[in-house]
């Protein structure tokens, strides 16, 4: 019947939501959780661990240390770069700031929205342009003057002006586009001149720079933690070495022994490294007869923590909203009972050409001398040997939407409602659909019930 387009900026992808509260022990990031080596959570993989947490401020955390399965009872704020410890000895990266614009379409009780903002591809929106402050608003104008934003962005960038005594007071969005690392706007027509503004882009300035700080910052493979999974006994303080060997580089430790019984107790990375995939501990007692102790490596994800969000959390959800507004066209049946929505990727026009206008037609508009031989869900045949269905009714403009079985119809055909048995309609014009319900390729289709 007809088509909505969905802009990217109308997609994210989700993972799941858990909520940071005081007195809560977090699983604790670690690349080897398996049935055998359950987190704290009980979680046999990483993706089901609740090893990342969203604050009251929006902020997303990754617990890469959690204080021997302690509680967090600090709450964590920093937007740093780098991993971070608390006073509770909870061990914090950062990973980015959920955006207004994003908490308003995407955040529900049980998904938070996730982006990606460098790299190439990122598979995501940035640059949006968000408002418009004017500084200067020029004299003599009659009329809102039409806005123009130019950049590099997607070009769909739009707003409609506002005036006052002559002047341009401000400024409404209507599309943010996507893309955009700089933009300009300017005025034209209304009959004044001497208007000028700065456009603002992204939900809050600062946001996408914080996250497109943590994820230039990162850093591949590195040493994340030691964990002494036998202690081992007769080792000497001050008499351990601890040896770091695999494919990356740097990495360094040391080991606490417990004085009376010689055991292993901890070992603490003094030195990240980078570039590791895999990681074996070696523990060795130079001089004194230290036997038994194993240890195994904690390696940070593929390039690193913060690199990649939505992978690292498991944004293995689609988020889509899309509002059946803005109908100028006309395009949008909006009081009709349909039953089935539809996702369509790259529907074409009846040309052949890929539609990328914001709304659609799907229907053959006639224009008749009369409405009153139709009316909604009539069947309606043409003397071409067409078939078609009333969908809406245009009293005003006296048109009749309809939606083909088969669509063969012209100015010149004659038409039967087959419904009330009326023949012999005639038709004043055709407006032929915008595109081709037949094309494009479904990815999604909810069928609905009466």
């Amino acid at each position: 019947m007809f088509t909505q387009r969905i802009d990217s900026a109308d997609v994210c992808l989700l993972a799941k939501r858990v909520n940071w509260a005081t007195g809560t022990v977090y699983d604790e990031y670690d690349d080897n959780i398996s049935s055998s080596n359950q987190s704290y959570s009980g979680a046999s993989n990483l993706a089901d661990a609740n090893f990342f947490v969203v604050t009251d401020e929006f902020k997303v955390y990754k617990c890469i240390s959690n204080n021997n399965n302690g509680q967090s009872t600090v709450k964590p704020t920093s937007t740093g770069t780098s991993v971070f410890e608390l006073a509770d000895n909870y061990n914090w990266k950062f990973m980015f700031q959920i955006s207004a614009s994003d908490q308003n379409k995407f955040l529900d009780a049980d998904f938070i929205p996730v982006r990606k903002l460098t790299g190439n591809p990122t598979h995501d929106v940035t640059g949006e342009i968000d408002s418009v402050t004017i500084t200067a608003g020029g004299t003599g104008y009659t009329s809102a003057p039409t806005v123009v934003i130019q950049g590099d962005g997607d070009g769909l960038a739009a707003g409609t002006a506002t005036i006052s005594g002559g002047a341009v007071t401000g400024v409404t969005i209507t599309a943010s586009g996507s893309g955009y690392s700089f933009a300009f706007i300017s005025f034209n027509g209304g009959g004044g001149s001497g208007a000028v503004g700065s456009v603002n882009l992204g939900d809050a300035d600062s946001l996408p720079a914080l996250q497109s700080a943590v994820e230039g910052a990162s850093v591949n493979g590195t040493l994340d933690r030691v964990i002494v999974t036998t202690s081992g006994q007769d080792y000497a303080a001050n008499d351990v070495q601890v040896t770091v060997t695999g494919d990356g580089t740097g990495a360094e430790a040391s080991a606490y022994v417990n004085a009376a019984t010689g055991a292993i107790t901890k070992i603490r990375v003094t030195n990240p490294g980078s570039g590791y995939s895999y990681a074996d501990i070696a523990i060795v007692n130079t001089s004194a007869p230290g036997t038994g102790a194993v240890a195994r490596a904690i390696v940070s994800p593929q390039g690193g923590h913060g690199s990649n969000a939505p992978r690292e959390l498991f944004a293995n959800n689609l988020g889509v909203t899309v509002s059946f507004s803005d109908n100028d066209n006309r395009d949008l049946i909006l009081g009709n009972d349909f039953r089935q929505i539809a996702l369509i990727k790259n529907i074409k026009t009846p040309a052949g050409v890929t539609y990328t206008t914001n709304t659609a037609t799907a229907c053959h508009i006639i224009n008749v001398a009369s409405v009153g031989s139709y009316a909604v869900d009539d069947i309606i045949t043409t003397d071409d040997g067409g078939s078609f269905t009333v969908i809406q009714i245009d009293s005003t403009n006296k048109n009749i939407y309809l939606t083909s079985t088969i669509p063969l119809m012209t100015t010149n055909s004659v038409l039967t409602n087959t419904t009330q048995n009326i023949s012999s309609l005639s038709i004043n014009s055709i407006t032929n659909p915008e595109v081709d319900n037949a094309t494009g390729e479904v990815i999604y289709l909810d069928n609905r019930s009466p």
